[in-house]
């Protein structure tokens, strides 16, 4: 077996003797070819990134919002499957590919209510409570306040959403006579807060809390007052001992453009109901395809040449052996035989240079562009040396696409040594 490879081995080098000026044609074809896909692509994957980084952070994703999908429940329903979102599930969301943060909002299980003294008013109502992640409304708390509680604190810091003092000074402050309030008049207003009692009903365990206003957002239920995510646990915990937590809602943030898509089609299949908006998300990517488009198109231009110049080096470089494989043959070498020699011949020569074009290519590709936006001071202003990049299926396009050439153009010259008589 060692003596027929190396027999095998010994033909394939002979094979090289002659007809190395086809050979150099070939190889110059090749590298032509490798060289401007991989700069094609190269270039491609910097205009994507820019775009993504300047038109997609000008227009970044929208929240998308995951919802329960709500199903009435009868007499024979039972459990209904995806009517809550459960801490696994906001688990499995987080680690969706192209998530890049999730934000809670938490039931509570027990009524509430408030107990609110203002401009010598007393007012009691109740009200709609949720936990929230301090991320969420971070930038909506006001200056010298936090949103930060620790288990057992009787003081808890609420967030109220603008709907709110929109229909107090609108509706109830008009109709009732009293005076309306901006922002600034409730920021650090404290209140009685009840967790786990109501007007509608009253439990065991109720607990008084005071309640401070720590910031006014739009990122949170209207008509509802919401304290920290640790609050809301701990509060449950000693009301309602033994709940399953749950999640009324979950703002979703994407890292970018291309995850949108894909990450709604991955909660919709776990059931969920989401909304959000996908205006933005298409007009990027659109862009993204058109310029993907054009890349093709110039890669199958020069693909046509490929295909023609490696086609005709191959058939010159085999037609200057045609001597050496008749002498082959007439000393016994089968017809197989040859057209194997053939095949592994072209395709080594072919898939080593395609390598080293490639490789040899992105080096200078990289380089030369980070040297191009150091040279200039305005290219920094709008791309980055890191958007220059070529992944390793780049690399390998133009590699396989040139050893495909080169198995076609085998197979074609072998099937005519095959049927001719020699």
């Amino acid at each position: 077996m060692i003596w027929r490879t190396l027999n095998f081995l010994n033909t394939l080098k002979l094979l090289l003797q002659k007809g190395k000026i086809y050979l150099v044609f070939l190889s110059i074809s090749i590298f032509i070819f490798s060289s401007f896909v991989v700069i094609v692509l190269g270039v491609r994957n910097a205009i994507n990134k820019t775009v993504e980084e300047s038109i997609g952070s000008k227009l970044p994703p929208d929240t998308i919002k995951v919802t329960p999908k709500i199903i009435p429940k009868t007499i024979f329903a039972g459990n209904v499957k995806g009517a809550q979102i459960l801490q696994k599930d906001y688990i499995r969301i987080s680690r969706i590919k192209g998530v890049k943060k999730v934000y809670r909002i938490m039931e509570v299980p027990f009524p509430s209510s408030v107990i609110l003294r203002i401009f010598g008013i007393v007012g009691r109502s109740d009200m709609v409570t949720y936990g929230v992640d301090a991320e969420l409304v971070k930038r909506d708390i006001f200056k010298g306040l936090s949103f930060k509680y620790t288990e057992g604190e009787k003081r808890i810091p609420f967030v109220v959403p603008k709907g709110v003092i929109e229909g107090y000074n609108l509706a109830f402050a008009r109709g009732q006579g009293t005076p309306t309030v901006s922002e600034n008049m409730l920021k650090g207003l404290t209140f009685t807060f009840y967790a786990g009692r109501s007007s509608f009903k009253t439990l065991q365990k109720y607990i008084e809390n005071e309640g401070i206003i720590v910031g006014i957002s739009d990122n949170i239920p209207p008509l509802s007052i919401c304290m920290p995510i640790s609050a809301a646990t701990y509060l449950t915990k000693q009301i309602v001992p033994n709940h399953i937590p749950s999640y009324s809602m979950l703002y979703v943030e994407v890292k970018s453009h291309e995850f949108v898509n894909d990450v709604i089609s991955q909660i919709r299949r776990m059931g969920f109901v989401v909304e959000t908006s996908t205006d933005k998300t298409v007009f990027v990517e659109s862009i993204k395809s058109f310029i993907s488009y054009i890349i093709l198109g110039l890669i199958i231009l020069v693909g046509i040449f490929a295909v023609v110049s490696v086609f005709i080096s191959i058939m010159l470089f085999v037609a200057t052996k045609v001597d050496f494989l008749s002498l082959l043959r007439l000393l016994g070498a089968n017809k197989l035989y040859i057209s194997i020699a053939i095949l592994t011949l072209i395709t080594t020569i072919v898939f080593v240079f395609s390598v080293v074009s490639s490789l040899i290519s992105q080096s200078v590709f990289i380089n030369y562009a980070s040297m191009l936006i150091d040279q200039y001071d305005i290219l920094k202003s709008f791309i980055r040396k890191e958007f220059f990049y070529i992944t390793t299926n780049d690399i390998m396009i133009p590699v396989l696409i040139s050893v495909v050439l080169s198995v076609i153009s085998s197979v074609f010259i072998s099937f005519r040594f095959l049927v001719k008589s020699v």
